[in-house]
């Protein structure tokens, strides 16, 4: 009980320093430099990583001028929030483990700011206050059941959440562009505009190039439309691609496009179209429609929620995925490189 007791006396030193882990996670989450993960949301437009660490910084606020009241209030409501987006994940199929760490913070908050002011002789009233109460600010001896906060912020983020796990291209029938021939083939699906895709492509392309030049294995190419510009590059992508039969000018074109993706200076068509054409990429106009299908069909059918993914397969019988750069480059190239030695 003494451990107990002199835990409670210092229940808002365990808030703020819960509340820094949660920061710590969200700034961890938006700079992962591994991989792009597409289990998105936001609430009226702010992403829900800029949310969290304002969530956060209020509640260290709180704790700072000792209002233990209103940090009860704000945890509830956080519980609520909590439980919405983590019934998102399951129906989803998809599992942020920042986010589920995060509502782990708000829970261990919940629980060590948990306080009951007396109990209730009613049955109405214990199921009412089951979930702890808080004095109402400037309202004498009123306390709020935190039943009614963990109800009020699961609303508030039913009608305001917006969010998505796969973002999709719009289309109709079609193919994604392959090149090589063969039982194996290597699915790449990579965004443009995600920098772990733009730290994989260095050490993936010159691999790429060599397994095309063998000409004995199948390698497709499929463009996650994960940010604002990505369309608009898989779209000159394919105007590559078509413009050519071999593998040569699409490779080029891709290694360009990941180069300008990453100065971040060229968002208008003529001018992509310019840089291209400069860098003496063929371009050809074909309707992108049937490709970004196609593409969408292929991002579902394998269930890829992150970029850089690489999936290698034969025929039926074998398919390995390879998620993130890191495991791209120590796992993926190096079994590449024993399955099909060769030409370098």
């Amino acid at each position: 009980m003494r451990l107990y007791s002199l835990f409670f006396q210092h229940r808002l030193i365990w808030t703020v320093l819960l509340a820094l882990i949660g920061i710590v996670i969200m700034i961890y989450y938006a700079s992962c430099k591994t991989a792009c993960s597409y289990l998105q949301g936001d609430i009226f437009g702010i992403d829900l990583k800029y949310i969290g660490v304002g969530y956060m910084g209020l509640i260290i606020l709180l704790a700072l001028f000792k209002q233990a009241d209103l940090i009860r209030m704000l945890v509830s409501a956080g519980i609520g929030v909590e439980v919405f987006l983590v019934s998102f994940q399951f129906r989803e199929d998809i599992f942020c483990p920042y986010c589920l760490s995060f509502g782990v913070m708000v829970l261990l908050m919940y629980i060590i700011n948990y306080e009951r002011s007396s109990m209730r002789n009613k049955w109405y009233q214990k199921m009412l206050y089951v979930f702890g109460d808080a004095r109402i600010p400037f309202l004498k001896n009123q306390y709020l059941p935190m039943l009614f906060m963990i109800f009020a912020g699961y609303i508030f983020v039913c009608l305001s959440f917006s969010g998505s796990s796969t973002p999709a291209y719009a289309g109709e029938k079609t193919f994604s562009p392959s090149y090589g021939k063969g039982a194996w083939e290597l699915i790449v699906f990579t965004d443009y505009f995600c920098h772990p895709c733009q730290s994989a492509e260095k050490d993936l392309g010159p691999e790429i190039e060599r397994l095309l030049n063998r000409g004995d294995m199948k390698i497709t190419f499929v463009d996650f439309p994960g940010h604002k510009y990505s369309a608009l590059y898989s779209k000159y992508f394919l105007y590559a691609v078509g413009a050519g039969r071999g593998h040569q000018n699409a490779v080029k074109a891709r290694h360009e496009l990941f180069s300008l993706a990453s100065q971040n200076r060229i968002y208008q068509e003529t001018v992509l179209s310019a840089a291209l054409s400069s860098r003496n990429i063929r371009l050809k106009t074909i309707d992108p429609k049937p490709v970004y299908k196609e593409w969408s069909k292929t991002i579902k059918q394998f269930e890829i929620n992150q970029t850089p993914t690489c999936l290698l397969r034969f025929s039926s019988t074998y398919s390995k995925k390879f998620a993130d750069s890191e495991t791209i480059r120590t796992k993926l190239i190096p079994e590449l490189q024993k399955r099909f030695p060769g030409i370098n």
